[in-house]
């Protein structure tokens, strides 16, 4: 059996239940039909699911495999109904959404480690995650092309995200114009690359590098210094008001 190269932010090691780990070394000695079958009709554990999943990907479509694909977001969908209840159907449904692509990313990128520690876990994370990332937008929405001067250098896209370092976007859309300026001028070069990668784009900080040229550590630099410079305009806004006053 594969072990999990996954750690927690700790740097402990992730690993399996002991009896998930049964579970999985009984389902191994199957034909590998039958524990697709089990599987995709919900009758093994999640964990046992996810490895399936991660170690006997087939090397052309296999309708029995892609069985275990729609088994898997359909369990990650029901383990984050709890967390979005509440929510406008709309915002429900961008959710969902939301991690859907980031689940099918790190499934192609075989980092699914978590969801075999423990899939509760996964889904709370990939959920939790995606219901900031939609409040922030609901706060902040504003049609991208308004966002944008005529004269403007910065895309739509990138304005948008901009305007998401900032805390408090509730403002009418002349003032977020203004303000959306302001942080984009403050930004460098490489900030403003940092932010449409990691944050338009949402690869990881470890592929934005090797885009930039640079460590995953320098990438997290550069958006800590820019949401910094973001955060400022608040105060600086405030600071001006008083001055004016």
């Amino acid at each position: 059996m594969k072990p999990l190269i996954g750690k927690d932010k700790d740097g402990r090691p992730y690993s399996r239940l002991r009896e998930v780990e049964e579970e999985i070394k009984a389902v191994l000695e199957w034909p590998l039909p039958q524990a697709f079958g089990l599987a995709a009709e919900g009758k093994l554990r999640p964990q046992t699911l996810v490895y399936l999943l991660r170690n006997f990907k087939p090397n052309r479509p296999e309708p029995q495999y892609d069985s275990l694909i729609v088994a898997f977001f359909s369990r990650l969908q029901r383990s984050g109904e709890p967390l979005v209840r509440g929510m406008s159907e709309l915002h429900r449904e961008r959710v969902h959404e939301a991690v859907k692509d980031k689940a099918l990313r790190l499934m192609q990128l075989g980092r699914l480690d978590i969801f075999e520690m423990s899939f509760k876990t996964g889904a709370e994370r990939l959920y939790l995650t995606a219901i900031a990332a939609v409040r922030l937008r609901a706060r902040t929405e504003i049609s991208r092309e308004d966002l944008v001067e005529a004269d403007s250098e910065a895309t739509g896209e990138e304005t948008a995200d901009a305007l998401g370092f900032v805390a408090d976007s509730s403002m009418p859309l002349a003032e977020a114009r203004v303000e959306l300026k302001e942080v984009w001028d403050r930004l460098t070069e490489k900030e403003r690359q940092a932010v449409f990668y990691v944050l338009q784009l949402d690869i990881t900080e470890k592929e934005a590098g090797a885009k930039l040229g640079c460590s995953d550590r320098n990438i997290r630099y550069l958006l800590k210094s820019a949401q910094k410079k973001a955060l400022a305009i608040p105060n600086l806004r405030a600071r001006r008001a008083r001055e004016r006053a």
